[in-house]
């Protein structure tokens, strides 16, 4: 955000803020945008190229781990890993990627095809009901997330060479014995999801799969 506002104070671009909330707006003449005292950034599409243009991402692929149905009555628990490089990372996030629950339900499909089209690999595993309640009834339940989501992980790294997994964590004790060997930089963090844009983009995965009603074909009891 300051250097988004640095670069718009020097091409003449910044505008007076309209509410308390604003941080700064600016108008470049071909697309406006504001930018709210919360870190959110609504623009027009055009400054898509101005945003990618100032995000910084660490080089190299990054991990992200989440899940979607933990808690829930009633569908599947869905767990999924995607893999994206730096360039995937801004791009998705000017693209309007968050964690899936602040994107409107219309709007999932699309951002989950742009994930899709962005990610170097997606790994995803769905536990249906059934076999949900008889696994959890064998077990603790924030042990099994954990082994799940390792089993996620270990499949993309078969597949992609990363610098570090990021997992929306849940239980940093259970996590940490589940992901030990695993000889890469490891992120434990709650409400990873709202800061990673690799966890945000595995949010998203694992909310469209459990809503559309099958993966690849499986139908779920």
């Amino acid at each position: 955000m300051k250097k988004l506002k640095e670069i718009c104070q020097g091409r003449g671009f910044l505008r007076p803020v309209k509410s308390e909330w604003e941080l700064f707006r600016l108008d470049t003449g071909e697309g406006k945008a504001i930018v709210y005292k919360s870190g959110k950034v609504v623009f027009h599409e055009s400054l898509k190229g101005l945003l990618i243009e100032i995000m910084e991402e660490e080089p190299g692929i990054e991990v992200g781990s989440d899940e979607a149905g933990k808690g829930e009555e009633e569908g599947a628990l869905v767990i999924s890993a995607v893999a994206l490089d730096h360039n995937a990372r801004k791009w998705l996030r000017a693209e309007g990627l968050l964690e899936s629950k602040s994107i409107p339900p219309k709007r999932l499909d699309y951002i989950y095809r742009k994930v899709v089209e962005r990610a170097q690999y997606i790994s995803s595993k769905i536990i249906t009901p059934s076999e949900f309640r008889s696994r959890w009834n064998r077990g603790n339940l924030n042990l099994l997330l954990a082994e799940w989501h390792r089993e996620v992980i270990e499949d993309c790294l078969k597949h992609v060479k990363a610098k570090r997994i990021v997992i929306d964590s849940f239980d940093k004790r259970k996590l940490e014995e589940a992901l030990s060997g695993l000889d890469i930089q490891v992120i434990l963090e709650p409400r990873a999801d709202t800061k990673y844009v690799s966890v945000a983009a595995a949010s998203v995965v694992a909310k469209y799969l459990r809503e559309s009603g099958g993966w690849r074909g499986r139908k779920w009891s």
